[in-house]
């Protein structure tokens, strides 16, 4: 996508990530699928893509590798940027 991704704050997404976030993904090496797929190794990985989650047949033939556009897009409205993911 076309689009500026402004700078990040660390202490602030991580203040984020725990309160939106954690209780659907984890994001440590070998974490499990919660509501939502692990995290780690997402950046680079192509969208629908950990064996053993049940993604959203828009979210599997998205096309999409996840970069920090993508990202960024997608977190600011998930429905709109792909519709039909859960």
């Amino acid at each position: 996508p076309d689009v500026e991704v402004p700078e990040g704050d660390v202490k602030k997404g991580a203040k984020l990530f725990k309160a939106k976030c954690a209780q659907c993904h984890t994001i440590e090496k070998g974490g499990n699928a919660k509501q939502g797929p692990p995290l780690w190794g997402v950046m680079g990985r192509q969208s629908g893509a950990v064996d053993g989650f049940a993604y959203s047949e828009a979210n599997k033939n998205s096309g999409i590798t996840w970069s920090d556009k993508h990202m960024f897009v997608y977190l600011v409205d998930p429905k709109k940027y792909m519709p039909g993911t859960k």
